[in-house]
């Protein structure tokens, strides 16, 4: 057993490993940020440079080459399906590279299968485990490792989605002005693309930047709304792109149909903020269960069962002194 715990906390010590080294590369961004606020300050820069030498010492080229030839190598061996499903959530998630879906496949692969062949490694080793146990072991490092990489995804395709749906209302408030101001569709959003003073979401900007590089390269307006509904898979900017594409293809004013869309969200988005707080009492019910009322207890019974022991203990050496 000793065998085995020691290969538990080499398993969990590599596992922090590939969190930081996925982590390097949102910290990468950051300092990216930081870089073009100030440029001029050395700290940054340096920071910036170990971590751009980092990336390029692993990540770049040992981890992803070494992924994306893996899988090359076991694509035909997932079933259609879920390599759709899988790329589906990368573009909502914001990876929208071919390489970025292959890189996904091969490190779901290595943490499916890696696992497994260490707990494989252990057991050999130690010769004192049990059958069950060995299956135990096997079931859920295995299934550790094939749901975490999802559950990473789903958990980012959400907070994009998320993050799209709170700044919905405001971008179509903004859209509304600029239409009405008399730009062009395809100008409006270009414009509020790139106003840097509005607090609004990165990812829905970054889609709204696509949607008019897209138009500037020959892509139909039909065609680049549907693409940006598609790629982000929020349902709030599907029912406007639609609402859109019918307002122009009948001919009625875009102004008055932002207008209401835009309404719609206001009242969506406080539905869903009393809807969450509703919840507030019912999610607190196990925590209340499990903290507050043993203390409860412990004081109002405490003192009583104390008393009655006492009491009985009395009792029992009085009638035991009596006999």
């Amino acid at each position: 057993m000793a065998f085995i715990l020691i290969g538990i906390l080499v398993f969990l010590t590599l596992s922090m490993l590939v969190v930081g080294i996925t982590k390097s590369r949102s910290d990468k961004q950051i300092m990216d940020r930081v870089s073009k606020i100030d440029s001029d300050v050395p700290v940054a820069s340096a920071l910036s440079k170990n971590t751009a030498k980092f990336d390029d010492s692993f990540t770049q080229r040992i981890l992803i080459p070494f992924a994306q030839h893996l899988s090359d190598k076991i694509q035909a061996l997932i079933p259609l399906s879920g390599k759709s499903w899988v790329r589906q959530k990368l573009i909502q998630a914001g990876y929208t590279k071919p390489q970025q879906f292959k890189t996904f496949l091969g490190i779901h692969c290595i943490t499916t299968v890696g696992p497994v062949l260490f707990v494989l490694f252990l057991i050999l080793v130690a010769h004192s485990v049990s059958g069950p146990i060995a299956m135990l072991l096997f079931l859920v490092f295995g299934g550790m490792g094939f749901g975490l990489p999802l559950l990473w995804l789903i958990q980012q395709s959400q907070k994009r989605q998320d993050s799209i749906r709170k700044a919905l209302p405001d971008f179509l408030d903004l859209l509304v002005i600029c239409v009405e101001a008399g730009l062009g569709l395809d100008i409006a959003i270009a414009k509020i693309a790139k106003i840097e003073s509005v607090q609004t979401s990165e990812y829905l900007k970054d889609e709204l930047i696509r949607y008019t590089r897209d138009i500037g390269f020959g892509k139909t307006r039909k065609d680049a709304l549907l693409d940006l509904a598609n790629r982000t898979g929020v349902d709030d900017l599907n029912a406007i792109v639609n609402a859109m594409i019918q307002s122009y293809e009948m001919g009625t004013g875009v102004v008055q149909t932002l207008k209401v869309q835009s309404e719609g969200l206001r009242q969506k988005r406080m539905h869903r903020a009393e809807a969450a707080a509703n919840k507030i009492s019912v999610k607190m019910v196990l925590p209340i269960y499990l903290f507050f009322f043993p203390g409860i207890f412990i004081v109002i019974l405490g003192p009583m069962i104390l008393y009655a022991f006492q009491q009985i203990t009395q009792s029992a050496q009085h009638a035991g002194s009596s006999m």
